[in-house]
């Protein structure tokens, strides 16, 4: 194996780790939405929470012209609850309002509406409300090394696949690498994390449908399955198939269908759609 070709196959698989992180960051639930408000012919862009911690979270819009009046509507989510309207404070041009803490796993769902200095009326959200979920705080001694992990498996694994489909005899190093990092990343912090933010350590398969701990669950029995099999003529091909799964899998938005509180029973479950 010559040297250009390590570098090139470790710089290919730095590209598909980080535009595969992005698009999972950019596509989950838990990411901040896109607000576009259109005031005297001028546009303003905000950002609006979808994940909250142990406190009562803020919406915030910032730089809006003086007179502007805004309003919030929040609901307990999933409720048949009425809407309960909020009265933006206005500050320094901004508009503020806050969403009640809830308890862990606990969601509102809410929407906006804004009135214009010349009195022109407009809703944001209302006819499919933004839902933000609670949580704890996680300590970063748990989150840090989760995080760099996860990154860190995807990252060998890329390279994995990329060894094997140019038949490089170490991408049977890497794959043990790869797999050793899934299982503490994913099946170690991954869990550590969960307890951390909602009080559970596992709600995927058997327990529950939780997305992301069963596509990780998904992704390790690939990688078993791969290095179970690494001493077999055929295994380069089971390596790619795992890794093109890994990849499948993780494309799936990070917390999807995750922790969700009942809020009638007050117990932890598994969300069938956010």
């Amino acid at each position: 194996m010559k040297r250009w070709q390590k570098i090139a196959g470790w710089t290919l698989a730095v590209l598909i780790t980080l535009g595969a992180s992005i698009y999972q960051r950019m596509t989950g639930p838990t990411h901040p939405a896109q607000l576009k408000v259109q005031i005297d012919g001028n546009e303003y862009a905000f950002r609006l929470p979808r994940s909250g911690g142990e406190r009562d979270c803020p919406v915030m819009l910032k730089g809006l012209p003086d007179g502007t009046m805004g309003t919030l509507y929040w609901k307990k989510y999933p409720s048949d609850n009425p809407f309960t309207a909020v009265t933006m404070t206005q500050t320094d041009s901004s508009l503020t309002a806050s969403l009640p803490l809830q308890p862990a796993a606990g969601k509102l769902e809410y929407y906006l509406s804004l009135t214009a200095p010349d009195g022109e009326k407009q809703t944001f959200y209302e006819d499919d409300p933004l839902i933000i979920r609670f949580k704890h705080d996680v300590p970063a001694w748990i989150l840090i090394p989760h995080i760099l992990l996860m990154f860190g498996a995807m990252l060998l694994a890329c390279y994995t696949g990329i060894a094997a489909l140019a038949q490089w005899p170490v991408y049977r190093k890497y794959l043990i690498l790869t797999t050793w990092t899934l299982l503490i990343g994913g099946f170690i912090f991954g869990p550590l994390v969960q307890h951390a933010a909602f009080g559970i350590y596992w709600s995927g398969f058997p327990m529950g449908t939780d997305l992301t701990d069963n596509k990780t669950l998904l992704a390790m029995i690939g990688l078993l399955v791969a290095v179970l099999t690494r001493r077999k003529t055929w295994n380069r091909y089971v390596a790619i198939g795992a890794v093109i799964l890994l990849l499948l899998v993780f494309s799936i938005p990070h917390s999807m269908r995750g922790s969700e509180l009942d809020h009638q029973t007050g117990q932890i479950e598994t969300s069938s759609t956010h």
